[in-house]
């Protein structure tokens, strides 16, 4: 039952994640530091951002996947949590 659980955990929260990932990747907004922020990580490694500038778009797209999936695991974690207090199921 515990890899039942697990693995209904995992599904919940990739899908979940890249659900929430598409939702703000289509809102209109204006999100200044991620683009800056990556093109600073660039530098540092060595990257010219002018010459990977399509790159810039790509990552940030990537640290929002990502992003959405850890917030979604979080949420996951505590539904699964509460769900299993609230009905007394053993761990």
């Amino acid at each position: 039952m515990r890899w039942l659980r697990y693995s209904i955990n995992i599904i919940a929260t990739l899908a979940l994640g890249l659900l929430l990932a598409r939702w703000i990747s289509v809102i209109p907004y204006e999100f200044s530091p991620l683009p800056s922020t990556i093109a600073a990580m660039m530098r540092l490694f060595g990257a010219d951002p002018i010459d990977h500038a399509e790159d810039i778009e790509t990552i940030g797209l990537l640290v929002i996947i990502a992003g959405s999936i850890a917030a979604m695991a979080v949420v996951v974690t505590i539904a699964d949590f509460a769900w299993r207090r609230l009905f007394k199921t053993p761990s």
